[in-house]
């Protein structure tokens, strides 16, 4: 039998799962943007085999810049990984 330990009531938006990752590990759900941003390092970090993972350039960019937060960052984002 499963039991429930917590239950999250979070802001449905597009970024609602991230939202109720950062609030079960005990920050604000407005804190979302904190995921994105390690998910970033870690494409960056683990680049060559994300690629072949997802099955190439592509799509491995069209992820990346999904993770992307805002403009501005976005762009310096880009250049900086490569």
């Amino acid at each position: 039998m499963i039991s429930l330990k917590s239950i999250v009531d979070v802001k449905l938006d597009g970024n609602y799962g991230y939202r109720v990752i950062v609030a079960l590990l005990g920050t604000s759900e407005n804190s979302w943007s904190l995921v994105h941003n390690h998910l970033l390092k870690e494409l960056a970090k683990w680049s060559d085999e994300y690629i072949n993972l997802l099955g190439g350039i592509y799509r491995f960019e069209e992820l990346k810049w999904s993770l992307l937060v805002d403009g501005l960052s976005m762009v310096y984002k880009f250049f900086v990984t490569f």
